[in-house]
């Protein structure tokens, strides 16, 4: 054979090596767009992900929030029950997948000798395998997690080999980062759920003592295996007011447990100590320590406490006007998960839930005794309307005052239509009960109140001289919803339309009846890769938004040369520019600025990107930098579509995206502008924005000088 021949040979072979790991990697990316859960994802990549890796066994870890340890998720293909014999331990270990998280970077050991030299603790341990790689399950900087590949004999690992397990770790780490936010959207529905469920339980009697044991119950069909509710009683003692469980023989068990072993109110943990400081203890997980203080000597509890099989617990105060009432005790024990910070947030609100409706409903019981009604109403978080019947106001408490922003002596002893025009259009879609039928559903309607817009939740009671309402204001929840909504629908949109695209690339590409030219082949990869960049874009401006409103994002300010930041970001731009579109900086000699350079950058990169994106005729863009009675002004200026000047404000609302017929088009995610005007006030500084519809817009950045 020529040597022409044999390298054409050579050349085949390696384009069939390529395709096979193109075919294989894209296997796993079908079964991971199709996955939903973090679970499915696993499956995903101990399936689909072994397979394309060649891999005989494989493990996959997640990173605790606190980046302290690693746990162990799912394993396939090992002969022993690695779940059991690691499950978790620590970043610190001398262990593979530890090394890994500490570095960020891929580890490749093509043998056991060559494990055992880097990690010689290792030794005579786990010959499942030969040959190890270990990747990071890596984004935006972060270690979510790591997966380790066990293959059965020693094996070499080439450059190509190398990148198709890094991308496959890639891939795995968006998919995983992706359920997750689906599981965390999903999760806080149900959180949102249940909290309305609850306060609707709440506020359905005033007999607190009865409420609170029906929400004991609620509270073990959605969050717990075990509940129980304290309440401190008039001499500062502490009754146990309900205990529940799914078993009502173990709620007897436990009721006996609690004469036995009455609580010691200078216990330093559990209720005591809840109800002492008014703070609550989070315990993720039992400390061993605890349990042995708690037990002692006492082989009778201890027995007790090994057959509770106690993982996690959660003790919140039931507060109410600065004081602490009681504790609400949530524990996860044989069928409940531990519980993370999340729980820990429902639970401190379900109990200011709580804390709130017993601390009204013992107002309640205060005024029909001491027929001081109107006093215990003036504390009473919910606005109370009573109107005899000739439609007077007779009760207008503080709090109702508070939502109509009506004064309470406007309000007293006019007709209810007068006082509250919108008045009519609340009352009519609430349904009235008698004094001695339980409370109805609260309804949520709509009203107009000075100009704005309030969402009421509203319940009647009519006692036949009149009628008593009760108002809450859930404009705020209410927007927080639609905010969840506007969320979903959004992501889904825009998630979708890279989606779409890549898969039809790729369909197009494993077709056999079409016979591909090599730059079509190339055009269907680069449709592929910008697409991905697109998704990967989209997910970090969710995440950083995210983060935003967790108040999460550290902001380093120093001082900056925003001269040498522009022409940076403009120099990049300029890399891949559209025909007719030119770019240009101007300066007037500025000096040093206080801010932080990344966020600064990653704000005019995407002002630069936008002001592109809408000169869809080209245009130049141009950044100015001057400076001004003491702060630097950031101009970003282009010759494009303009914005209308009812929108100039909204533009920079979470989500808020232009008319199609305004924006020529162009979508987005309607993040962009939001996270760059939260950036500039998080350094100080204020981002506003001076346009002309068909003449272009400006944006202008300001920014506190250096000294």
């Amino acid at each position: 054979m020529s040597r022409s021949s044999a390298e054409t040979g050579l050349s085949l072979e390696a384009l069939a090596d390529a395709a096979d790991r193109a075919n294989r990697l894209q296997r796993v990316t079908d079964r991971l767009a199709e996955a939903l859960t973090p679970q499915q994802v696993l499956d995903a990549i101990l399936t689909e992900g072994l397979r394309a890796a060649e891999a005989r066994a494989g493990a996959i870890g997640i990173v605790s929030e606190d980046g302290e340890w690693i746990e162990l998720l799912a394993q396939r293909g090992y002969k022993r029950p690695i779940l059991t014999e690691w499950g978790r331990f620590p970043v610190s270990a001398e262990l593979p997948m530890s090394h890994v998280v500490r570095n960020g970077e891929p580890l490749f050991l093509e043998s056991l000798k060559a494990r055992n030299e880097l990690f010689p603790n290792l030794e005579g341990r786990g010959r499942d395998g030969h040959a190890l790689a270990v990747l990071p399950l890596a984004l935006e900087g972060r270690i979510l997690g790591v997966i380790g590949l066990s293959f059965g004999d020693d094996m070499v690992f080439s450059e190509e080999r190398r990148k198709m397990k890094i991308t496959l770790a890639r891939q795995a780490a968006l998919a995983l980062e992706r359920a997750r936010l689906f599981e965390a959207e999903q999760a806080a529905r149900q959180r949102l759920a249940f909290l309305a469920e609850a306060s609707e339980l709440l506020g359905s009697s005033l007999d607190y003592e009865q409420t609170l044991s029906r929400l004991a119950h609620l509270s073990v069909r959605r969050l717990a295996d075990w509940c129980s509710i304290d309440m401190v009683a008039a001499d500062g003692s502490i009754d146990r007011l309900a205990v529940a469980h799914e078993d009502p023989d173990k709620v007897k068990w436990a009721l006996e447990l609690q004469e036995r072993y009455p609580p010691d109110p200078d216990a330093p943990h559990g209720v005591s100590l809840v109800i002492r400081t008014g703070k609550p203890e989070f315990l993720p997980e039992l400390p061993e320590e605890m349990l042995e203080e708690a037990i002692g000597d006492d082989d009778v509890l201890r027995e007790i406490v090994e057959q509770l099989g106690v993982r996690s617990s959660i003790c919140v105060p039931l507060n109410a006007r600065g004081r602490t009432l009681g504790a609400l005790t949530l524990i996860a024990a044989e069928s409940h998960p531990p519980y993370t910070s999340a729980d820990l947030e429902l639970a401190i609100e379900l109990a200011r839930r709580a804390g709130t409706a017993v601390d009204n409903s013992r107002l309640f019981q205060e005024a029909e005794k001491g027929a001081n009604a109107a006093r215990a109403l003036a504390y009473v978080a919910d606005g109370v309307v009573l109107i005899d019947g000739s439609g007077v106001v007779r009760h207008w408490n503080p709090a109702a005052a508070t939502i109509t922003g009506v004064p309470e002596e406007e309000a007293l002893g006019r007709r209810v239509h007068s006082v509250l025009p919108a008045w009519e259009s609340l009352v009519s879609h609430v349904p009235l009960v008698g004094p001695d039928e339980a409370l109805a559903r609260p309804v949520t309607v709509p009203i107009v109140l000075q100009g704005r817009e309030l969402w009421v939740s509203a319940s009647g009671v009519d006692f036949g001289e009149g009628t008593v309402y009760a108002l809450r204001d859930v404009t705020d929840e209410h927007a927080l919803e639609k905010t969840r909504s506007d969320f979903v629908a959004t992501a889904s949109h825009e998630l979708r339309t890279p989606l779409a695209a890549v898969y039809g690339a790729v369909r197009t590409l494993r077709r056999e009846d079409i016979e591909l030219r090599e730059e079509d082949r190339l055009a269907f990869l680069e449709i592929i890769e910008d697409e991905s960049v697109r998704l990967t874009q989209l997910v970090d401006q969710i995440l950083l938004a995210g983060q935003l409103d967790a108040n999460a994002v550290q902001i380093d300010l120093e001082p900056c040369d925003p001269v040498q930041i522009a022409s940076g970001v403009l120099e990049s731009a300029s890399l891949h520019l559209p025909d007719g579109i030119s770019l240009r900086v101007e300066s007037n000699g500025v000096g040093a600025i206080l801010c932080d350079a990344n966020k600064l950058r990653q704000v005019l990169v995407n002002l630069v990107d936008n002001a592109v994106k809408y000169s869809p005729k080209g245009g130049e863009v141009e950044i100015r930098v001057d400076s001004e009675d003491g702060e630097c002004q950031i101009e970003v200026a282009d010759q494009g579509l303009g914005i209308p000047s009812s929108e100039r404000e909204r533009i920079f609302d979470k989500f808020y995206r232009l008319d199609p017929q305004q924006s020529g088009g162009v979508g987005g995610s309607g993040l962009g502008l939001y996270i760059c005007r939260e950036l500039v006030e998080r350094m100080n500084g204020h981002l506003d924005v001076d346009s002309e519809p068909g003449k272009g817009s400006r944006f202008t950045v300001a920014l506190p000088a250096s000294g």
